[in-house]
């Protein structure tokens, strides 16, 4: 592999076993919608998907999703023998690629010796969020006669049924046989309107025009299609330009927050597009990215199969992230299939946002906005439920109604389906939003988020876990039963130490923001709550008597919920051995992982790694014993295990794991199904804690209130990382090599930032340098703060 390799996936031929992978790691996206990266001919039985934000609809009456809408990338190339080219997928004729650097994927066919050649690209467009611009260019070395259908396929690849109450194709201009096509769409629940439009150009390379012969657009098994017929001229290059546009009636125009006409947008996207060409499309595309990667970019030397796994997952955490809106959440699997329902769970906090605050912290603000646009559906679920207060929804769309069914997964064996309490068990989701929102507040400084929604959020969840927590008279002390952490192998379970700290830690927030406001604003924001002096006494009383686990004072180890060490005690592999069926799930009610001591994913470690300060000893203690009774069923799990093993000196498990994070999708060795539910797609949390591994990790960056720490260790193979990070708006420069660190101030400055390195403290004016030997210490690398 070479470095230029670095910033590109490449696969030759297509392996029918990997359609579902692949059209994921080949996705083009913008944040707005994803477009899977299957081939043009392809219909809905290979998954071929335009999934779109802010389309959430109920398709079968329980499973509310983002839709995916017509494919307007859909192409047939036939010869005048009736071989058709697009199609072909053997690894003769077939090379796909994705480049990062721009966000643009490529197909090369190649037919007789390079007698006929075949290129299309396509990308999601970064200045105009509706569109993706799409070109094939055709070559011969002789006279070749081609038939070119293309158009829109109005059957959809659906998870769960069919969204569409009406569909209906559209010809904008009838009596032009190049006229743009088009569908609209009607959901069945919400009756959002969606308009789906596509428009071509053809010329010669030279930029001649050029006008094959045409027919009338026809209706084919549910295709709106145009047919072309033309000869390429030999030793002469025919580009067909495609512009796409989606549109919903739920956008809104972001100066004025008005909803508009999508059929008109979708129109005027495309007629843009067209007549600036793709030429300039890309070039506004490739400048777009070239942006990003200027300050979202994480070198690697030394490891280029490293290097380019974290770019894939930088790539698709940004693709995934909807960063034009503070309304909508980041699912669990982006928009690369409609797996998970494209919402938020505790991922979008816990992973996602970390990436944006050394990155882009405006887009992390969105994040805890969206938290705040949200909140009266989380005063619902609470209600609901019989407690007061916010409880966030476990899988959270666009209004923050708890999308999560009773009945997620089915029992393989009988068939029958199974009762989980993700939605009513998994409380931490409220507290770990808290716990953002100080780690917000720690990286950027932004106390005005506090006074817009910030600080009413804290007071929220702090309502709902002091009415969620019990007291226990002859014990003295509150606890919290009934919960799932974030192993969810274990339902049912009390005082799991993750759920109790991350709970006790969200009411202490919740006080401390009532000290920073101002009283002005405090005073309204508790005459708008319904909070008095006895609400604020019953925060204090359960901060100061929740009982958080401690490490046991002999092992050091804390035990992740109340008697789980009294639970049989065996490993993943013996576990996996008792399976009747591969495609068990393994947790509640009758999984084979329930009544053992085999958990999941990381949960202690989830809170120790939390922590820059935590206690080595401890840290250490529990890596060893809780990772090797991890099962990592989760995707979440193995970037944990990275920063943890990271900060220990475990270098050779820390490179194990941050790679299995890394290549999740890439080498897709996880899986696609679990208990009769589909749940594949890209893993974007995992994408984000591939990050967090190499930056918390590797690279030793933490945030505190006073400073960014950096206490780097790089893994064997590795001679160089370099990064970007933020505290309060100043960025730094991080250059870590086998001899030395060096933190360089961003010239752009215009504060002094204060670094730590090693223990060492400097204030650095823009421009200034911190450069310091490495001498591993005796003691154990610090600061890896997830």
């Amino acid at each position: 592999m070479t470095q230029a390799a670095t910033w590109r996936v490449q696969a030759v031929g297509f392996d029918d076993d990997l359609v579902a992978r692949d059209g994921s790691n080949f996705l083009i996206g913008n944040g707005y919608l994803g477009v899977r990266g299957t081939l043009e001919p392809w219909r809905a039985d290979r998954y071929p998907a335009i999934t779109v934000s802010d389309t959430y609809d109920n398709a079968d009456g329980r499973w509310r999703e983002l839709c995916t809408v017509p494919n307007g990338l859909y192409a047939e190339l036939w010869t005048t023998e009736g071989e058709e080219l697009l199609g072909k997928t053997d690894a003769a004729a077939l090379t796909r690629s994705l480049d990062l650097e721009s966000g643009t994927v490529h197909h090369e066919y190649s037919m007789g010796d390079g007698a006929l050649t075949i290129e299309t690209e396509r990308f999601a467009s970064y200045e105009d969020l509706h569109l993706v611009a799409w070109r094939m260019k055709l070559a011969a070395r002789e006279a070749t006669q081609l038939e070119l259908r293309m158009g829109i396929d109005g059957r959809c690849w659906s998870l769960n049924g069919n969204h569409f109450r009406t569909l209906e194709p559209v010809i904008e201009a009838p009596a032009d046989p190049l006229s743009m096509l088009g569908f609209q769409a009607v959901t069945t629940e919400r009756g959002t309107q969606i308009e789906v439009r596509e428009g071509i150009r053809v010329h010669l390379d030279s930029g001649a025009t050029m006008q094959p012969l045409e027919r009338e657009p026809i209706l084919d098994d549910e295709r709106l299609l145009r047919v072309l017929q033309f000869t390429i001229p030999a030793g002469a290059n025919v580009v067909i330009e495609r512009a796409l546009s989606v549109a919903s009636s739920n956008d809104r125009d972001p100066a004025t927050d008005v909803q508009g006409d999508p059929a008109a947008a979708t129109v005027a996207s495309v007629e843009r597009a067209l007549e600036r060409g793709w030429n300039d499309l890309f070039d506004q595309q490739r400048n777009s990215w070239r942006a990003y990667w200027d300050v979202a970019d994480v070198r690697i030397e030394g490891d280029e199969t490293a290097q380019r796994a974290l770019r894939f997952s930088i790539y698709h955490n940004r693709i995934a992230t909807p960063a034009h809106s503070d309304r909508l959440p980041v699912g669990a699997r982006g928009l690369s299939c409609q797996a998970y329902q494209g919402a938020a769970f505790w991922d979008q906090e816990t992973y996602n946002l970390d990436v944006f605050l050394h990155t882009q912290p405006e887009v992390a603000r969105n994040f805890l906005r969206y938290r705040w646009h949200t909140l009266q559906g989380a005063r619902n679920k609470a209600r609901r439920l019989g407690y007061e207060g916010a409880y966030y929804a476990w899988i959270s769309g666009d209004d923050g109604e708890e999308l999560c069914p009773d009945w997620f997964f089915r029992e393989v064996i009988t068939g029958r389906e199974i009762r989980n309490h993700f939605n009513d068990q998994q409380i931490h989701i409220s507290p770990d939003i808290s716990v953002t929102i100080r780690e917000y507040l720690n990286a950027t400084g932004d106390t005005n988020f506090l006074k817009e929604g910030g600080a009413e959020i804290l007071f929220e969840v702090a309502r709902f876990l002091a009415s969620r927590v019990v007291w226990i008279e002859h014990r003295q002390r509150y606890e919290i039963h009934k919960v799932l952490g974030p192993d969810e192998y274990h339902e049912f379970v009390d005082d799991n130490a993750f759920t109790n700290h991350q709970a006790q830690a969200a009411i202490t927030i919740a006080l401390e923001a009532r000290e920073a406001l101002p009283p002005a604003v405090l005073a309204e924001l508790d005459a708008a709550l319904g909070i008095d002096a006895s609400t604020v006494a019953r925060w204090q009383h359960v901060a100061s008597h929740l009982y958080l686990p401690q490490p046991d004072e002999e092992t050091r180890v804390i035990e992740q919920f109340r008697d789980f060490f009294s639970l049989e005690d065996v490993r993943p592999a013996e576990l996996k051995a008792r399976l009747l069926d591969p495609s068990e799930y393994w947790g509640w009610p009758i999984g084979v992982a329930v009544h053992t001591q085999v958990l999941k994913q990381a949960d202690v470690l989830q809170l120790l790694i939390q922590d820059a300060a935590t206690d080595y000893e401890v840290l250490q203690a529990n890596f060893d014993y809780y990772e090797p009774r991890t099962q990592h069923g989760s995707s979440l799990s193995p970037s944990v295990h990275a920063i943890a093993a990271a900060r220990l000196g475990k270098l050779n498990d820390a490179y194990r794991y941050f790679m299995k994070s890394a290549l999740v999708d890439l080498d897709g060795d996880f899986k696609a199904v679990s208990g009769g539910t589909f749940i594949g797609g890209i893993h974007t949390a995992a994408c984000a804690g591939t990050w967090q591994a190499a930056v918390y990790g590797f690279g030793g960056v933490s945030l505190t209130p006073e400073a960014i720490m950096v206490n780097p260790r790089l893994p064997n193979g590795w001679t160089h990382l370099s990064f970007r990070a933020m505290r309060h708006g100043q960025r730094v420069h991080v250059s870590v090599t086998l001899h030395d660190v060096t933190v360089t101030a961003d010239a752009a400055n215009d504060q002094t930032v204060t670094v730590q390195v090693f223990g060492e403290a400097r204030e650095l004016v823009a421009g200034d340098t911190l450069n310091l030997p490495i001498n591993p210490p005796t003691s154990p690398v610090q600061g890896a703060q997830a």
